[in-house]
C-alpha cells in the first residue's frame, strides 16, 4: 500500500458516532425544568425560559446560575452491551429585567443559557453505515448549546417572547499534496461556525394567576459538519481522485410545537400538563454522499411524534428564612423510527421509546444569603421491544445567586 493510500485510509478513521439532538431536547435546560419532566412553557421565569418559552423572561429577576450535569448510559443492541459517551457538562444561566422607565417599566427581560460539554466543543464521528447505533442517543450531548432570548409583557395577562438556539458547527478542508522534497503532506484548515434555530413563545395568565397557559415553537436546529478532502498529488499517484466530502448532521432537533397548562391548586401546589409535537418526518439520513458519483443514500422513514408530559411542584412547610420546593414528573418520548426497518443501510439507525421519570429539590435561602440550590435526577427507561434497550440515568445540581 502506498503512503498516499495509507493516508487516505487513515483520514477515513479520523471521524470515529454521529450525534443527534441537543442536551436541552434530551434532558431540558436548567434544574427546575429537568426535575419537572421538561415542562416550564407556562411557568419558567428565569434563564430556563430561554429554551422553555422566552415570553417568561418578561417576569424575570436578576439571577446568575452555574451548575453541572452528569449521567450514564446502560444500553444494549441485540442484547450486547454498547459503550457511549456519558453526558457531562456545565450549565450557565443569567436573566435580568431591563431597567426601562415609563410604559416599558418592568415589561422587558432578557436571558442567556449555556451548555458546555466537558472536553469538547463539537464532536463529530462517522461510523460505517452498516454498523447499528443508537442514533438519537449517541453523543447527543457533546455539542455546545447557546440560547438567548427576550420577553415582553403586554396588557390582559399576555406575554410574548423570542430567541435563538445556537449550535456549534464545523467546516474545513484537508489538502493532500507533495512538498518540495517529494514527500506527501497534508494541510488541514477547520473552522467552527454556528447554526441558529428560532424559539418563539406566548403566555397568558388569568387575573388571579391561578391558571397559566403557554405555547412555544422551536425551529429545526442543526449542527452540521463539512470537511472536504482535496488531492493535489500530481505525479505522485498517476490516478485522478475526486473531491471527497465528509459531510452530514452532527446534532439535529426537529421542528417542535408544544402547549402547556399550569394550575396553581394552592399557594403551595402547582400541577402542569404539556403536549408537544416533533416533526421527525423531515429527518434525513445523517451522512451525505462522499462523492458526486456515490450511490444514493437510504431514507430513514422517520415519522412525527407526540410527547405528553406531566409534572408537579410543591412548596413544603418552611420558615421565612428557607423555602423548600419538591418537584417531580413523567414524560413519554415516542421513538420516531419506523416499526419495521427498511432492508438497507437505514436499518442501522436504532432508537426506542423512552419512559422518563424525574425528581428534584429546590432550596432557596431568603434572607441575608440570596442563594438558590437546585438538584434533579432523571431515569430514562427504554422500551425493551426492539433491538435497542437499556437505561439512561442523569442528574445535576445548580447554584444560583439572586442579584
Amino acid at each position: 500500500m502506498t503512503r498516499a493510500a495509507r493516508l487516505l485510509l487513515g483520514l477515513t478513521t479520523l471521524l470515529p458516532s454521529v450525534a443527534f439532538a441537543s442536551l436541552p431536547d434530551l434532558i431540558s435546560l436548567g434544574p427546575r425544568s429537568a426535575a419537572m419532566a421538561g415542562t416550564g412553557i407556562a411557568v419558567a421565569d428565569d434563564w430556563e425560559a430561554t429554551y422553555q418559552n422566552p415570553a417568561g423572561l418578561s417576569a424575570s429577576s436578576k439571577k446568575l446560575s452555574i451548575g453541572f450535569v452528569y449521567g450514564g448510559y446502560r444500553l444494549r443492541i441485540d442484547d450486547q452491551p454498547i459503550s457511549l459517551s456519558n453526558p457531562a457538562g456545565v450549565q450557565i444561566g443569567a436573566s435580568v429585567p431591563l431597567p426601562l422607565g415609563g410604559v416599558l417599566a418592568d415589561r422587558i427581560g432578557i436571558g442567556l443559557g449555556l451548555y458546555l460539554p466537558a472536553g469538547v466543543v463539537n464532536r463529530v464521528s462517522v461510523p460505517y453505515p452498516e454498523v447499528p447505533r443508537a442514533v438519537l442517543l449517541d453523543s447527543r450531548t457533546e455539542v455546545v448549546s447557546v440560547l438567548v432570548g427576550m420577553g415582553v409583557r403586554l396588557p390582559f395577562g399576555l406575554r410574548i417572547g423570542g430567541g435563538v438556539l445556537a449550535l456549534a458547527a464545523l467546516v474545513g478542508d484537508i489538502i493532500i499534496r507533495p512538498d518540495g522534497t517529494g514527500r506527501i503532506t497534508t494541510i488541514s484548515e477547520e473552522q467552527l461556525t454556528v447554526d441558529y434555530a428560532p424559539i418563539l413563545g406566548i403566555r397568558w395568565s388569568s387575573p388571579s394567576d391561578r391558571i397559566q397557559l403557554g405555547l412555544t415553537y422551536r425551529g429545526a436546529s442543526r449542527s452540521s459538519y463539512l470537511l472536504r478532502l482535496h488531492t493535489e498529488l500530481g505525479d505522485a499517484i498517476p490516478l485522478g481522485l475526486p473531491l471527497i466530502s465528509f459531510a452530514g448532521i452532527a446534532q439535529y432537533d426537529p421542528h417542535q410545537l408544544a402547549a402547556e397548562a399550569a394550575l396553581h391548586v394552592s399557594s403551595s401546589l402547582t400541577l402542569i400538563a404539556q403536549l408537544g409535537w416533533k416533526k421527525w418526518s423531515d429527518y434525513r439520513y445523517p451522512i451525505e454522499k462522499a462523492t458526486a458519483d456515490s450511490p444514493a443514500l437510504p431514507e430513514p422513514g422517520f415519522h412525527d411524534t407526540v410527547v405528553p408530559r406531566v409534572s408537579m411542584e410543591y412548596q413544603a412547610p418552611t420558615t421565612d428564612a428557607v423555602r423548600v420546593m419538591l418537584r417531580g414528573g413523567y414524560f413519554f418520548d415516542w421513538t420516531p423510527t419506523p416499526q419495521v426497518q427498511p432492508q438497507d443501510d437505514a436499518k442501522s439507525l436504532l432508537d426506542a421509546s423512552r419512559h422518563v421519570l424525574t425528581v428534584g429539590l429546590g432550596l432557596s435561602l431568603r434572607k441575608s444569603v440570596p442563594l438558590d440550590i437546585d438538584v434533579f435526577g432523571q431515569a430514562h427507561l427504554l422500551s425493551p421491544d426492539g433491538r435497542l434497550s437499556g437505561q439512561l440515568f442523569v442528574g445535576g445540581a445548580t447554584l444560583g445567586v439572586r442579584l
